[in-house]
């Protein structure tokens, strides 16, 4: 019976120290905020659309970060998925996609940018959106 109860108590004390170590082994979290560089951001007569921006995030998160660009409406619900690309060195980005042909001529055109979630070494990147912009 004691030896039971040593087994037992032994076996909690080693569930809670495995569940404190699997924290620790997740990792850092890191917060991600996209952000725009200022006047880089348009759409042209043909319905090109071509955004600029940057990431801040811890220096490891920036170099090939996963980014994609939304189509939105003015509440930021995503209406389609107009590019996907990878983030440089330094973490600045740059998309560029076609509204579809379903989006009138000279109505308002709003995006928003997402990083994806990454995990690098010790870091698990968060994912992040930008805020929503109206381009035209």
């Amino acid at each position: 019976m004691r030896g039971a109860r040593l087994l037992v108590a032994f076996a909690a004390v080693a569930l809670c120290v495995g569940l404190l170590s699997a924290e620790a082994l997740a990792g850092k979290k890191k917060p991600t905020t996209v952000t725009f560089f200022a006047g880089a951001q348009k759409v042209n007569g043909a319905g090109k659309v071509t955004t600029k921006g940057s990431l801040k995030t811890a220096s490891a998160c920036r170099p090939a970060r996963g980014m994609k660009l939304f189509l939105t409406d003015a509440s930021g619900v995503v209406q389609a998925t107009l590019d996907g690309s990878t983030t440089d060195a330094s973490g600045n980005w740059i998309l560029q996609g076609q509204l579809p042909k379903t989006v009138p001529a000279n109505s308002p055109v709003y995006v928003k940018v997402k990083a994806t979630k990454r995990t690098v070494g010790k870091f698990v990147c968060k994912a992040g959106f930008s805020a929503v912009i109206q381009l035209r």
